[in-house]
Order: structure tokens, then sequence, then C-alpha cells
């Protein structure tokens, strides 16, 4: 837990500098590759107390150059480096993309659909959905045929269950409270 509120503080003020200086998408950018192709080989030698500093500084600057557009995230990873704190360079770096989606106002989500549907039904419900949460919305699309039909929307903090597995169950909740006769 500590680790998380210690990564996210990072990955907050990391956002801060890009934004500041108007990288915010370059470094998100470089953040997504980094993830994909340095994340599992760069943080072990980077953690490696037999390597001398000036080499990790070194590793550093060969991918991301402190000159130009990168420079922003050179000098942030190397301060980590500094402060002993480089075990949270992957727990930032994770975070910095969901913290940069809050920040231009984009709802992240799940849409769970009982079957397939084709792109320009999906795309009319997130609008519908944009238009009720007043906010651009991303979501996963999820396959779950266990609610018969329908959808249902979900967030951290919000669910909208539209799905015929609820409406059903609403209509038999109804029907045992009914009276006979």
């Amino acid at each position: 837990m500590r680790s998380e509120v210690i990564a996210n503080r990072y990955a907050e003020a990391l956002l801060a500098i890009a934004t500041g200086q108007n990288q915010a998408e370059i470094i998100l950018e470089a953040v997504q590759w980094y993830q994909k192709m340095v994340a599992a080989s760069l943080l072990p030698l980077l953690q490696n107390p037999k390597i001398p500093y000036e080499t990790k500084e070194g590793l550093i600057k060969k991918i991301f150059p402190p000159t130009g557009t990168l420079k922003c995230l050179f000098h942030f990873i190397r301060l980590l480096l500094k402060k002993g704190r480089i075990d949270y360079l992957n727990d930032i770096l994770r975070l910095y993309p969901k913290r940069h989606e809050e920040r231009i106002g984009i709802m992240k989500a799940r849409l769970y659909l009982a079957y397939p549907m084709e792109e320009a039904l999906v795309d009319r419900l997130r609008s519908k959905l944009q238009t009720r949460l007043q906010r651009a919305v991303k979501f996963d699309v999820i396959q779950n045929p266990s609610i018969l039909g329908g959808f249902i929307f979900a967030t951290d903090t919000l669910q909208i269950d539209a799905s015929l597995k609820r409406k059903l169950s609403d209509i038999e909740a109804h029907l045992r409270v009914a009276p006979l006769g």
C-alpha cells in the first residue's frame, strides 16, 4: 500500500512536470514504449548495487537521451536513482498513463456484453454514456454470456447494469412479492 502511494505521488509529479513543459503526450508515448520494450530488463540493472552509479546513468542516457523531448524523463529517472527510489520506477510508469487520462478527463471503464456488438452500436453507446456522464469515456469491451443481453458499464466507482439478466431478476423479485389471485 505504501509503495502504491509513493509511486502515485511520483507519477503525479512526472505528469505535472511533463504538462508544464507541454510534453505530457510525448512522455506518455515514451512510457508506453518503455513498458513494452525495456521495463523487464532495465530495472534489475538499475537496482543492482554492484553496478556503479555512472554506468546506470549511462544506461538511462542511452534509453532516454538528456536532450530534446525526453530530457524531462531522463532527469526524472536519474532523480529516482539518486534518491534511492528506483525500485518504484515500474509502478510509477504504470500509473503515469492512468493519471494522464484523469487529467485530460477520460473515464476508463469496462463494457460487458453478452455477445459481440457491431462497432457502430458500441460507438452510439459510448456517445450516450459520454453525454450522460459529461466526460470522455474509454472502455474495454469484455464478453460475458452470463448477462444474457444488454450491457453492464463499470468503472471503479460506478456501475450501470442494463443487462437482461438483471431485468429478469427484477421481474422475478416483483413476481415473488405480488399477491396471487
